[in-house]
């Protein structure tokens, strides 16, 4: 039985390392793929550093506080009122969106506030100025409103989403998880046995986790609720904003010219299936939905829930001053297997990121190259000039 186990990891490993080779000294990518994984080993370096003096700070500053806080628990000085409304506006800056809205006076530790906000910024102001020390009353004067973001502006969902996928940890929480991972790790690895090889796993991972700025989830960009992996070029392409505009606002035209999309096939109003060439030439399927288009500034789309290809995405165009056209391709893509997908679809050179790019350049050429070339292509004419274009 423990033969079979070794011969087992024995396999996994060789596999493993087989894989790693392949990927590090492929002939075409491999030096750059060993520079970008150097460039990370040394930026990690730097972060996990500076990371433990911040950790050590924060830690210091927390004793500090919850010292000061045990203090004037069993004290009690009286306060000032000025103190009161400074300790008010600084808590306030953090809880409600438009504080310059809000006014606040204070009289012997009992708060007023009035002005206006929105339900959610005044339940939450008045609960954390209950809760603030020294506090014996709040006088509730506030005027509700709409939420003022959602009225006047649309929201930018790459900023959401890109929020989504950070590991909000403080730096003593990061020190605390890193330190007892480490400590499980070397416990398990002294084992020597298959739970001490669990537990040092675990502890790795926690080691891991507490130096990362992305959580789990989006690591691993497994499940529908991550927003995967982002993307954003831009190109600077010698033609009129309107050409450009008008070829990205009809994905149909983008066979023609995007190497890793096999076809796209129109099922409705602004509702079309996508086929990408996946790794090894594999198909990919996915249903998406042109969700908003304005006339030569910007195309944005996004994917059906479910889709075995989860991303959204915006194509923005600006036109320069010399008649040019600045496309910029901001975008979220989550691959099947996620993080696994990811890896193996660049083992087989087909990084998202490195195609993107290519393509980019392909586009960039067949619109400067020949406007003519560009428009025979467009309608649908000789393969050759596709063979062209990638060279």
């Amino acid at each position: 039985m423990a033969s079979s186990k070794r011969i087992l990891w024995t396999l996994l490993g060789g596999a493993a390392s087989g894989a790693a080779a392949w990927y590090f000294l492929d002939r075409e990518s491999g030096a750059r793929r060993r520079g970008t994984f150097a460039r990370k080993v040394n930026q990690l370096g730097r972060e996990i550093a500076n990371g433990a003096e911040l950790s050590l700070r924060d830690a210091e500053n927390r004793i500090s506080g919850l010292a000061r806080h045990a203090w004037t628990s069993l004290v009690r000085p009286p306060l000032d009122d000025r103190v009161h409304v400074e300790r008010v506006r600084a808590r306030m800056g953090r809880i409600v969106s438009h504080p310059h809205k809000i006014h606040v006076t204070a009289d012997e530790g009992v708060i007023t506030i009035w002005g206006e906000a929105t339900e959610q910024d005044a339940r939450r102001l008045v609960d954390a100025v209950t809760a603030m020390p020294g506090v014996r009353g709040v006088q509730n004067e506030l005027d509700l409103c709409p939420p003022l973001a959602a009225a006047n502006k649309v929201p930018d969902v790459f900023t959401q989403a890109r929020h989504q996928t950070l590991l909000r940890w403080s730096p003593a929480r990061r020190l605390l998880a890193g330190t007892a991972g480490g400590a499980a790790a070397l416990y398990g690895w002294r084992r020597k046995d298959e739970l001490g090889a669990l537990i040092a796993l675990v502890g790795g991972a926690l080691v891991t986790h507490s130096i990362s700025r992305k959580n789990v989830p989006s690591l691993l960009a497994l499940s529908d609720e991550s927003p995967g992996f982002e993307l954003d070029r831009t190109i600077r392409i010698n033609a009129p904003i309107s050409d450009v505009y008008q070829f990205w606002a009809n994905p149909e035209n983008y066979p023609k010219v995007f190497s890793h999309i096999a076809a796209i096939e129109r099922l409705g109003e602004n509702l079309y299936r996508w086929t990408m060439n996946g790794p090894g030439g594999l198909p990919i399927h996915w249903e998406g939905r042109i969700t908003r288009t304005v006339p030569n500034t910007s195309v944005e789309w996004k994917s059906l829930p479910g889709s075995t290809v989860g991303n959204f995405g915006i194509a923005h165009f600006d036109a320069n001053y010399d008649a040019s056209t600045r496309l910029r391709v901001r975008m979220f893509y989550r691959p099947p297997a996620g993080i696994l997908g990811r890896f193996v679809a660049e083992l087989f050179g087909s990084a998202p990121g490195k195609v993107l790019d290519q393509d980019l350049r392909r586009l960039k050429f067949l619109f400067e190259k020949d406007a003519g070339l560009f428009k025979e292509m467009k309608e649908g004419g000789d393969e050759q000039l596709l063979k062209i274009a990638t060279t």
